[in-house]
């Protein structure tokens, strides 16, 4: 439970929520049967939006939940493993899903099973091209250790080279995301950027120093990434340059998720949600009556859902949070 501690509260977890397009006024609802399952981590769907997947549990047990109808949400059958914090649903049917403790889970598309990752350190994040091409990264955020970074091809996985850092005291990466195989983006802790062009990874500068917990884009030109502990901070991407603003008075942002070109939504402590445009920075903020934190926002089939929790509790009772909207298309 490392990063959600060492994401937007303390030091017990540290993983990422959102608004609507521009000149809108959602209307958030509370999402049925999502609230009592537990901590909510991680929301996705595949494109099309009729394989649609929320991840968490307690800091001791992990749990999936699929959309088996409208609002309807149901608990998978899988092994017993610890939380879990992010998810990926492949265009294929297949899915991962990673957690604490190295764990990593895989969908063939009628059964979940445990798969053997070469590492012990918590996982965050994950990403796929294709489901013999999937990248997963992770660590404790600790002095003393290395950040995490590991790829499935499709039978084994494996660390992953990438290059000493010259941004010092990175020991944990948050996200990962790719316009596509040979076009990734990892971020993580004090600013770190990595990027993947299909043969080597290599650092990168986006001129922000704070950790930097989610990325998500539309294509090589359209790139969003937010973090930032105490306010949010945002970099954006146009293909050529990247575009970076201090979003005070939002608070640190944990979820990041775009619809299309322009609009860029975000999620985080202090039941935040907001638009971004993606060219101006300009912030619409939507925030929602809780003290829990949003962790993760993602949108399909005309909808948008945010998801979170009392992340930085350490007892029960794990409360989850989630909220769902209309997703206006351009």
């Amino acid at each position: 439970m490392r990063v959600v501690k060492q994401q937007a509260i303390a030091l017990a977890l540290s993983l990422a929520a959102c608004g609507g397009g521009a000149g809108a006024s959602p209307d958030w609802k509370t999402a049925p049967n999502l609230e009592a399952q537990g901590w909510l981590i991680s929301t996705t769907a595949n494109p099309r939006g009729d394989t649609w997947l929320t991840v968490g549990g307690t800091p001791e047990r992990g749990m999936v939940l699929r959309e088996t109808a409208p609002d309807v949400w149901t608990p998978e059958v899988i092994p017993d493993v610890p939380l879990l914090n992010w998810s990926i649903v492949l265009d294929d049917g297949s899915a991962f899903a990673v957690g604490t403790r190295g764990t990593v889970l895989h969908f063939d598309g009628a059964h979940w099973s445990l798969q053997t990752a070469p590492t012990s350190q918590d996982l965050w994040g994950i990403w796929g091209a294709t489901a013999d091409d999937v990248w997963a990264v992770g660590g404790n955020g600790q002095a003393d250790t290395q950040a995490t970074l590991l790829h499935y091809d499709g039978q084994s996985w494996r660390a992953a080279p990438f290059p000493a850092l010259a941004r010092p005291n990175v020991w944990a990466f948050y996200k990962v995301w790719g316009a596509n195989a040979n076009d990734v983006y990892v971020v993580g802790q004090r600013g770190a950027v990595l990027h993947f062009d299909g043969a080597a990874w290599s650092e990168l500068g986006v001129g922000i120093g704070e950790d930097l917990i989610a990325v998500w884009g539309v294509g090589p030109d359209r790139i969003a990434v937010v973090g930032g502990r105490t306010s949010g901070v945002i970099a954006t991407f146009d293909g050529a340059r990247w575009n970076t603003a201090q979003l005070a008075p939002l608070p640190g942002l944990n979820g990041v998720w775009m619809s299309d070109r322009d609009h860029v939504y975000v999620a985080g402590i202090d039941g935040a949600l907001a638009d971004v445009d993606f060219t101006t920075l300009a912030v619409e903020p939507h925030y929602q009556a809780t003290d829990r934190i949003f962790h993760a926002l993602h949108g399909a089939a005309g909808r948008l859902l945010a998801v979170g929790g009392n992340l930085g509790a350490t007892a029960a009772p794990y409360l989850g949070i989630a909220r769902a909207r209309a997703l206006e298309t351009p």
